[in-house]
């Protein structure tokens, strides 16, 4: 009965080693599922950024259905578009390191 418990033992010893192994050293270990969870956090914050981009979107879209204003105002200042009689100007903006 004593090598009975013996071999027992030993093959028990066996399988945790083994599965120890695979957990941490395997292919699904304990590194490669930190970087799985900051994958999968940066994803998250580039969705929310997202999601504001959309949330200021739709307020425009709104906004420019019920103001014809506000298409008016962007259309002067997006696409730089004027009435006949109106004279456009632009300022460039320049870097000041290049001015130096």
């Amino acid at each position: 009965m004593n090598k009975f418990y013996y071999l027992l033992l030993a093959a028990l010893l066996l399988i945790t080693f083994f599965l120890l192994k695979s957990i941490f050293f395997g292919e699904n270990n304990y590194s490669k599922r930190n970087s799985l969870v900051e994958e999968s956090n940066e994803h998250i914050r580039t969705n929310d950024n997202l999601k504001k981009e959309n949330e200021i979107l739709e307020f425009e879209i709104k906004n420019a259905q019920d103001s014809n204003d506000h298409v008016e105002n962007f259309a002067r200042e997006n696409l730089n578009l004027t009435y006949p009689e109106e004279e456009f100007i632009s300022f460039k903006e320049e870097d000041q390191d290049e001015q130096k």
